[in-house]
């Protein structure tokens, strides 16, 4: 009598999931660096073409339509108003127009931290912070001094820029309480016109002209006038003003201004 014994298979090795999750995970690699590698052979001969852009500038100064204003001259440069590290108040030309502040006087009565007081020539004392304008000679119109007694009109106003706190390292003497630098109006590359009439209480008629001509690639001509006659229950206003201006070289690295202002 014979018998046979079955001997057990020889059981196949089982692999740890740790290998096994490693070995997925390169064979992903494998794929994925092979599809990076296959994009830039299909486009390493393609050019793309070129792009384009194209803009044009507002002509029209920013004061002109505008509540506030990001560019200054106030500094003895053209410079951005957040690169002046002191307080500073810019009246826009829009401003002004739209609050009718048609003396200079009523638009330093509009600016906080100015008041006025009665001087000892009849003439108003407007101080800055408590310190006067008029004496210490701390109005300026583009940059250079202006003299205190006169009338002063804003119909050839672009903006006028008060400048709170000492700045005697930009203007010399004085200059204690602020500076105040009245920018007047330039011309621009656009041909525009503006005409305004203003009729108030107390007989006041005023009638404003604003004549833009644009007479060249980098050239134009400005003029603006202004009529004023109001009587004011006894305090008779009467003024008359003209303002012509030449400019040529505009955005080129050399600029002319030619102006006359007459009130």
């Amino acid at each position: 009598m014979s018998s046979k014994v079955n001997s057990p298979k020889a059981a196949t090795p089982l692999m740890p999931l740790g290998a096994l999750a490693a070995g997925v995970g390169l064979s992903l690699l494998s794929s994925a660096a092979m599809a990076q590698s296959a994009v830039p052979e299909a486009t390493a001969g393609q050019t793309l073409p070129p792009v384009t852009v194209k803009d044009k500038a507002d002509p029209r100064p920013e004061a002109k339509d505008d509540y506030r204003t990001f560019t200054t001259t106030i500094g003895k440069g053209n410079q951005a108003v957040r690169d002046i590290p002191q307080s500073m108040t810019v009246h826009t030309e829009r401003l002004i127009d739209d609050r009718n502040l048609d003396d200079f006087r009523d638009v330093l009565r509009a600016t906080a931290g100015v008041t006025f007081q009665a001087g000892e020539t009849g003439e108003e004392d407007v101080r800055l912070r408590g310190f006067s304008l008029f004496q210490a000679g701390d109005i300026y119109v583009d940059g250079l001094r202006d003299p205190a007694l006169q009338e002063r009109d804003t119909f050839n106003h672009d903006r006028i820029e008060v400048l709170k706190g000492s700045a005697s390292m930009l203007f010399g003497r004085g200059s204690t309480g602020g500076v105040v630098n009245q920018v007047s109006k330039q011309p621009f590359l656009l041909t525009q016109h503006e005409v305004e009439a203003t009729v108030g209480s107390g007989k006041d008629y005023r009638l404003t002209g604003d004549f833009n001509i644009k007479t060249g690639e980098s050239s134009a001509f400005r003029i603006n006038a202004m009529v004023q006659d109001a009587d004011k229950w006894g305090a008779s206003v009467d003024k008359k003003g003209i303002a012509p201006t030449y400019r040529f070289g505009i955005g080129e690295k050399n600029e002319f201004s030619v102006g006359l202002y007459h009130l």
